[in-house]
């Protein structure tokens, strides 16, 4: 399995998260990036953190997190060239990295590799909302 590893977006990064997210099989329901313009004002706003995903030292994808409607969701696209264990370990840092709970994701019906990295990891279908399905990540009981 190729190294992968998550750091916070550098502006040198944008160009290839911009070019992986636009590449990207993963859908986004809650979030409208239709440009370069809109990518850079979405990881410039208020409550989001973004992360370049890195394999093997090469930007290979984006991985954020946002608040949506009071809840902590997360986001994940990674070029269609990089394979699922690599969108597996992206997400798995992403999860360590935010470790508010309950932790939400929200695909397309039809995204299958999503659901399949999302269940992986122990999201459960929460509801369906429209073409859409959203997913939790239930706290944890100690």
């Amino acid at each position: 399995m190729p190294h992968i590893e998550l750091r916070d977006l550098r502006d040198e990064d944008r160009d290839a998260a911009f070019a992986a997210l636009r590449d990207s099989t993963s859908t986004w329901p809650r979030v409208s990036i239709d440009d370069r313009a809109s990518f850079d004002r979405w990881v410039d706003g208020e409550g989001t953190s973004v992360h370049a995903i890195v394999e093997d030292a090469a930007v290979v994808g984006v991985a954020a997190a946002l608040d949506v409607d009071d809840d902590r969701e997360i986001l994940l696209a990674v070029s269609p060239h990089t394979g699922d264990d690599a969108a597996t370990e992206a997400l798995r840092l992403l999860t360590v990295r935010e470790p508010e709970r309950p932790l939400y994701a929200c695909v397309s019906a039809d995204d299958d590799p999503s659901h399949a990295v999302l269940a992986r990891l122990g999201f459960v279908e929460h509801e369906r909302d429209g073409a859409d399905i959203v997913y939790v990540l239930p706290p944890t009981l100690e």
